[in-house]
């Protein structure tokens, strides 16, 4: 923190998920929060793709999002070197969010909304790019991120015990099929930059207002592999319907609807599944891992026996 121009009061640790974070209060009462990077996490060029949307998103629209806030040398990530691994620590600071996630059970005002969001965010990203894009990640496939940083371990044999034969079995059967939708969705479609992580969680809500954050996903995709994300947590939700055709009125307020049907979307969904399953089982403790696998299984098996 003495990277950066101001005076710390207080700092406490937040909440560690794939990195750590620390909310931060400063002498004169601002409140932000340092976001402490992990080696497995994400690459370091996609840290800085991120802040650069964000510096350009918030010069360019009206939204309410989270901002990188730069050092006193006008750095917005910053390295440090863990004393104990020897692994190098992306940090970015970043505006205090408000509110609460939409997904703790805010009613369908909030879902219009995320989908005009998701919409505004499309039509700045169609027409932004960073300055040396080559390193964006695109989704292209089901494994997506980058497999030196992220190592696909459904396969390996020290994880039998959380994929089983059966399991095993029907992962393989389902890669193709859901690899066909997105390969059928980038030749219809129109790659660009989208945020890759927009959903219920990372948008708090504030009265009426909406404040995006968690950009690290950034990426090159379709429109409607966007919205699929956008809708992928509430996938099993009893109010699926009610939440989807809100995010969809938000959305056509700003931009013509992108999914082709219901089995593009299913399809998408499941890609996601399996690339979330992966991680979860590379990353999680193995309660944790276990209890998210025996979730959402089902799902992957009634997908298979509709379209596979």
């Amino acid at each position: 923190m003495k990277r950066y121009d101001l005076v710390v009061r207080e700092l406490s640790h937040l909440a560690t998920h794939s990195n750590v974070m620390y909310r931060v209060i400063a002498r004169d009462g601002r409140q932000m929060v340092l976001r402490v990077g992990t080696p497995s996490a994400n690459t370091r060029s996609n840290l800085r793709y991120e802040t650069d949307w964000l510096v350009a998103l918030n010069r360019d629209t009206d939204l309410d999002l989270v901002r990188p806030l730069p050092t006193a040398s006008g750095r917005f990530v910053t390295d440090v070197t863990d004393p104990l691994t020897g692994h190098n620590r992306p940090c970015v600071l970043f505006t205090w969010v408000p509110g609460s996630p939409v997904g703790l059970g805010a009613g369908t005002f909030a879902y219009r909304t995320i989908g005009s969001m998701a919409a505004k965010l499309q039509l700045h990203g169609k027409t932004w790019l960073p300055e040396d894009p080559g390193d964006l990640r695109h989704w292209d496939r089901v494994f997506y991120y980058d497999i030196k940083q992220n190592p696909l371990v459904i396969f390996d044999g020290h994880y039998d015990h959380m994929f089983r034969h059966s399991r095993r079995a029907i992962i393989e059967k389902a890669i193709p099929v859901a690899e066909k939708v997105i390969q059928d969705t980038w030749a219809s479609g129109e790659p660009q930059i989208v945020h890759g992580d927009l959903h219920e969680w990372n948008v708090h809500l504030v009265g009426t207002r909406l404040y995006a954050f968690d950009f690290e996903d950034v990426m090159i995709a379709t429109p409607a592999q966007d919205v699929s994300v956008c809708l992928y947590s509430s996938r099993t939700s009893p109010r699926t319907d009610e939440i989807r055709t809100a995010f969809r009125e938000g959305f056509e307020q700003y931009s013509a609807w992108p999914i082709e049907d219901e089995e593009q979307l299913d399809g998408l969904h499941a890609a996601r599944q399996i690339m979330l399953m992966n991680y979860a089982a590379r990353t999680l403790s193995l309660d944790e891992a276990m209890t998210y696998l025996d979730q959402v299984f089902p799902q992957l098996e009634s997908y298979l026996a509709r379209y596979g």
